[in-house]
């Protein structure tokens, strides 16, 4: 006989998990009775009252269709999000990690203009940064990619906890010209000066050039998509630059996996979605962990209408994968359905927006509300 739990019971052990965004997603996808939990507002309330800081979550993109440039996600505290608006400036948004987010000024004619903006509190940290044409001028043609690195430091889990408002960053910057020459550098928050910059290498006849799509950190390497099947390795230690081949088919997203440790590669092809790891030590370097059906988990996605038969959407594939969560426990895709996130090992898929126009590569956000300290 299998003896169930009492509800208040297993709420009182789903409250002592780590306050970790990522961990009540996991819990959510238990059962139906562990997400009902999770998504009950009393539970969150108490949930807040025991580690002190509610828990939201969602994503930012560059849509102009859509009102909002946040999207939330789920029954979790909601917090509304508005880009910071300036005028003169035209905010465009590059990364999301550590509870900050990555933005940069596409009207700016002189210099590079990033913006680190902490949603929860509203805190902007502007840094203007004087660079050469080469990596002004990529930026202006979508060569080249930005991802912002907490430098306050990880715990012994590789989680950033102690990643605040004001914490120290670093920006590191990836770009390639037309010829597929490739350059990379990191800037400091705290000195506001370029690192030494890495030996520029020439990627074009064995890799192409740098895709404008989000990248992947493992320990303290940046991993970037580029085009002709291969990722881009900037060592931002060594700052070394390497290339190597991914898997082949359909369109991928670069994810952390194995809590972090390791490389891994989500890829949509049709309606079913792989799940790659890297292994050095495998032939061509990679493993294919799980593969999915989404045309079985998805209601009605095998009978949609395919995208180029409507004028909105005539380059986007049936499924596109269009974000994954910082630590790689979260798969955001495009459907003519809807757009859904999924938890690559639980495989509990929510719809979280209509079909839009423009999202084809959003931000996902997770973080906790620093309550202020009782009067």
């Amino acid at each position: 006989m299998t003896h169930i739990l009492p509800d208040d019971l297993q709420s009182e052990i789903i409250e002592h998990i780590p306050p970790l965004p990522q961990s009540l997603v996991h819990a959510s996808a238990v059962c139906r009775a562990w997400r009902r939990i999770v998504n009950d507002q009393g539970f969150l309330r108490r949930y807040r009252v025991r580690h002190g800081r509610p828990l939201t979550m969602g994503f930012f993109h560059n849509s102009d269709t859509i009102p909002r440039s946040f999207v939330h996600v789920g029954g979790f505290s909601s917090f509304s999000f508005e880009r910071p608006g300036e005028n003169e400036h035209r905010w465009k948004f590059m990364d999301c990690r550590h509870g900050r987010v990555l933005l940069f000024d596409e009207s700016s004619r002189q210099d590079m203009r990033f913006l680190v903006w902490h949603p929860m509190t509203g805190y902007c940290h502007r840094k203007i940064v004087r660079q050469d044409s080469f990596f002004r001028l990529n930026f202006l043609k979508s060569n080249t990619n930005a991802a912002l690195i907490c430098a306050a430091g990880c715990d012994e889990d590789n989680h950033y906890m102690n990643c605040k408002p004001t914490s120290p960053f670093c920006i590191a910057v990836v770009s390639s010209d037309s010829r597929g020459r490739v350059s990379a550098n990191v800037v400091s928050s705290l000195t506001g000066q370029w690192g030494p910059e890495s030996m520029p290498v020439d990627l074009l006849p064995v890799g192409g050039q740098i895709r404008a799509e989000p990248c992947a950190i493992v320990n303290n390497t940046m991993y970037q998509p580029l085009y002709d099947y291969r990722v881009l390795a900037y060592d931002m230690g060594q700052r070394t630059l390497t290339s190597f081949e991914r898997p082949r088919g359909g369109n991928v997203r670069l994810m952390k996996v194995d809590g972090g440790a390791r490389l891994g590669l989500a890829a949509a092809q049709d309606l079913i979605i792989r799940l790659w790891v890297r292994d050095t030590d495998a032939d061509g370097g990679w493993v294919l962990r799980k593969t999915i059906d989404l045309g079985e988990l998805v209601t009605d996605l095998s009978m949609a209408p395919l995208p180029w038969t409507d004028s909105r959407f005539p380059v986007m594939p049936p499924v596109k994968i269009i974000g994954v969560a910082e630590e790689g426990d979260a798969l955001f895709f495009w459907t003519m359905v809807g757009v859904f996130m999924m938890c690559p090992k639980s495989l509990e898929i929510t719809k979280v927006h209509d079909t839009a126009e423009g999202m084809n590569i959003v931000y996902p956000y997770a973080a906790f509300y620093l309550l202020p300290a009782p009067q």
